[in-house]
């Protein structure tokens, strides 16, 4: 099993790079295809049939992808700032709904699961194609390292350190402990990033330069904290519908849906935050 997911992350990392030596297109319709896939599956989970989840996951995402492709976006920047900020909130409110449930869950009706897919996931990708538009890889890469840095630095803090559980009705796994130390951990390597890294179009160079050492930090609690929601919030999903993985697209890894949970929040608030600094600074 090791090896049949080092080998699809593997894969993947390929592609990403590939895509990215192609051009921005290239990227934007690879990563269309990725998060059309991550809505596709959050459909399914809401109760929508194959057929009707993939027509509205491809509309979505054509319909994203095109307006990037018309040079769109840069006009867009007010419209995405609204939506972004709406998003934020909400995932914001299912974060501290999580947490006072967390010792029984709660209950998502199918219209709140469907309505969420298909406003967070589209969100989360005209982010992502905003971030590389302004920063190129290097802005992308920056703010995924926030997700990432947080798992991996959570998984192993839990399984070191970890005895009082986050949220045992919703994802047993996870401690406060491992919280903890994705907090700690991913701080102290993004201030030593600040410090030895000059390259103004890494995400947190650019929220430490414009909003300082306090708040630079603040902001990056916060979005640790967005990315345990959403990663809380699919598990709560699969335990509602009885699955375990989201799906069997990716070997060994389950679902797109399972890989890039801890993401959805974090673009759209990371561009929320650079669109705020833009439009109003």
């Amino acid at each position: 099993m090791l090896m049949l997911r080092v080998t699809t992350a593997t894969v993947l990392l390929v592609i990403f790079c590939l895509t990215i030596a192609l051009g921005p297109l290239a990227f934007a319709g690879v990563m269309a295809i990725c998060f059309g896939a991550v809505l596709f599956e959050w459909l399914r989970m809401g109760g929508l049939g194959p057929v009707p989840a993939a027509l509205v996951a491809a509309v979505e995402m054509i319909t994203q992808f095109s307006l990037y492709w018309a040079g769109a976006l840069p006009r867009m920047e007010w419209f995405l700032w609204l939506v972004n900020g709406c998003v934020m909130v909400a995932w914001a409110v299912i974060f501290f709904a999580e947490l006072f449930h967390r010792e029984n869950g709660f209950k998502v009706s199918v219209r709140t699961c469907l309505l969420t897919a298909v406003t967070f996931v589209p969100s989360a990708y005209l982010s992502l194609l905003y971030l590389f538009e302004i920063g190129d890889w290097v802005m992308v890469l920056s703010v995924l390292l926030i997700v990432w840095g947080a798992d991996i630095s959570a998984y192993f803090s839990g399984r070191a350190w970890g005895k009082h559980k986050m949220a045992p009705a919703i994802s047993p796994n996870k401690t406060w402990e491992g919280a903890l130390g994705a907090y700690v951990i991913v701080i102290i390597f993004f201030l030593l990033t600040y410090w030895f890294c000059a390259q103004k179009n890494v995400f947190t160079n650019f929220i430490f330069d414009e909003l300082g050492f306090f708040w630079g930090v603040v902001v990056l609690a916060g979005m640790v904290a967005l990315s345990i929601a959403g990663d809380l919030w699919e598990s709560m999903l699969k335990r509602l519908v009885g699955i375990k993985d989201s799906s069997n697209l990716l070997p060994g890894h389950g679902g797109f849906f399972d890989r890039m949970d801890a993401t959805l929040p974090v673009l759209p608030a990371a561009t929320w935050i650079v669109l705020t600094v833009v439009l109003l600074g």
